[in-house]
């Protein structure tokens, strides 16, 4: 083999393609991560519009958005959550019905000026650890229902009272 010949070895060129391999591999693994991030940020700002949505069509309306599924929470997708936030569109107070950017719906449900809860928004945090207490911001822990207590999630709830 001749020691003045330009070029790369086989092993050196495979050196360099495995860490090519190890580096990208950790790059696409960190922009997931951020991924998720982004995404559970949007749902925590989508549903800080909601509030105040909420709290402008009740101080205007004297009532929040009826609740269209009365026995149950009406979920992205059902027809019932969408009417009931096309209420909060056709007042003005919403540009348009809040969509998760993910498949974990958002939810809605108004158990009535009788009740502590009022009108309730709930969607999971993907990527969050499950607790009773839920994450900073939300309204949990809060009665039976999807912001109780009885088991660990990462439902992220906004409770808006009467």
């Amino acid at each position: 083999m001749r020691s003045n010949q330009k070029g790369f070895t086989l092993i050196e060129l495979l050196v360099v393609i495995s860490i090519i391999g190890v580096l990208s591999t950790i790059a696409m693994t960190s922009l997931n991560g951020a991924k998720v991030k982004a995404r559970n940020a949007r749902k925590q700002v989508d549903f800080n519009n909601i509030y105040n949505a909420l709290n402008v069509f009740y101080a205007t309306n004297n009532r929040m958005p009826n609740n269209y599924h009365p026995c149950c929470g009406a979920c992205e997708g059902d027809g019932y959550y969408e009417r009931s936030m096309q209420e909060l569109v056709d007042a003005g107070v919403l540009s348009a019905i809040p969509k998760s950017p993910d498949d974990s719906k958002y939810c809605y449900y108004n158990y009535g000026p009788d009740n502590a809860a009022g009108a309730i928004m709930v969607t999971s945090l993907i990527g969050q650890p499950n607790t009773t207490t839920g994450p900073f911001g939300s309204c949990r822990p809060f009665s039976d229902n999807w912001c109780g207590t009885d088991y660990a999630s990462n439902y992220y709830c906004i409770c808006t009272t009467y």
